[in-house]
């Protein structure tokens, strides 16, 4: 059972329902999920996998059938909407370590120049998501921010730290992460999908039964990633705290909820998630806004000014590059600067 199977039984299911239980005066909870569910595959398209959007669609009809239910209920589909400027970037040789990095952004955020000419909403939210971590903050936690995805938050909660706070990591582990493990891409992220989504399948009911499902899977089928998953429990080991709070952008979890089940001290706040993770992440993510994901994921500073380039497997230590694409690194610097402006003014907790 992997999610393109799961998909579609999960999709068939919710239009079965939708169908039979409502006939234009489904609740607006309902429709909102059901736009959801639609915007899920626009976002799987725009990234690029054709296929699973094909296949899942085809199925069912998914797309025919949730477009119909959404404008007989009066409503109408969430528009693509994201930040990317080119899809073809390019970057430079120079590599930094992560923490050298990190400092050089941070000094770019406060060194006076072009901010963006409006804040973008999906900034407020951002926002509102970080302090909503940050109400809760515990000496015996460390925050860990997953790069590229929450550099936001992670710079709004170095800034809170000068007040007296610490414990905040950058974590940069990814799928290129995972690619210095492997030799085909992408396979052993899939194949930790696989599982998460065979746990779904076999009707795990809350979140410790699905990290028990995982973890099962660390010493059956996923036992030949080891390598990775040693290396990953190093990075863990860096960290002191009682307790270790991964902060991500969220969608399906799955590095989160691979920590997780590497470390007992690990769980996770998400921005957002997708329907099929509602009940078992409950309490687990920010909001079921799941449509402003890709404005999130593809802020130009989050998205593009960097990309992991390497790490050492022996203590897990990441190299950077940065884009050399100048339309690329003015938006993102004008977003630093435009984000600094935001925590300064409204940061307050």
């Amino acid at each position: 059972m992997g999610f393109i199977s799961y998909s579609v039984k999960f999709f068939s299911q919710k239009l079965d329902l939708y169908e039979s239980r409502y006939n234009g005066d489904a609740p607006r909870s309902v429709v909102h999920e059901a736009k959801v569910l639609l915007k899920l595959l626009d976002d799987i398209r725009d990234e690029g996998y054709e296929n699973s959007y094909m296949r899942i669609s085809a199925q069912c009809d998914a797309v025919n059938r949730l477009k119909n239910f959404i404008l007989s209920n009066n409503d109408v589909p969430f528009a693509l909407e994201k930040y990317t400027i080119s899809p073809d970037i390019t970057y430079g040789t120079d590599e930094y370590d992560l923490a050298t990095y990190i400092s050089l952004i941070e000094q770019k955020m406060v060194t006076p120049g072009a901010k963006l000419s409006t804040v973008p909403e999906i900034f407020y939210d951002i926002l509102e998501y970080s302090k909503d971590i940050f109400r809760s903050f515990r000496y015996s936690t460390a925050y860990c921010f997953l790069l590229r995805d929450t550099l936001l938050p992670y710079l709004a909660f170095r800034k809170w730290q000068n007040s007296g706070y610490s414990n905040v990591y950058p974590l940069f582990i990814s799928r290129k992460y995972f690619s210095f493990f492997e030799n085909e891409d992408g396979y052993i992220y899939s194949e930790i999908q696989n599982v998460i989504f065979e746990a779904l399948e076999n009707n795990v009911e809350n979140f410790g039964q699905l990290k028990e499902y995982v973890k099962t899977a660390l010493n059956k089928e996923l036992a030949p990633f080891c390598d990775l998953f040693d290396s990953l429990k190093r990075l863990l080991d860096k960290i002191s705290q009682e307790k270790v709070l991964i902060i991500e952008s969220g969608y399906i979890g799955t590095i989160p909820l691979l920590l997780s089940a590497l470390d007992d001290r690990v769980d996770f706040r998400l921005f957002t998630t997708i329907p099929y993770f509602y009940e078992v992440y409950n309490g687990k993510f920010f909001t079921d806004q799941f449509e402003k994901v890709r404005l999130f994921e593809t802020i130009q500073c989050q998205d593009a000014l960097f990309k992991f380039s390497s790490v050492s497997v022996k203590n897990a230590d990441v190299a950077v590059v940065e884009a050399t694409d100048k339309k690329v690194l003015d938006r993102a610097h004008a977003e630093l600067r435009t984000w600094n402006d935001l925590i300064n003014r409204f940061g307050d907790i």
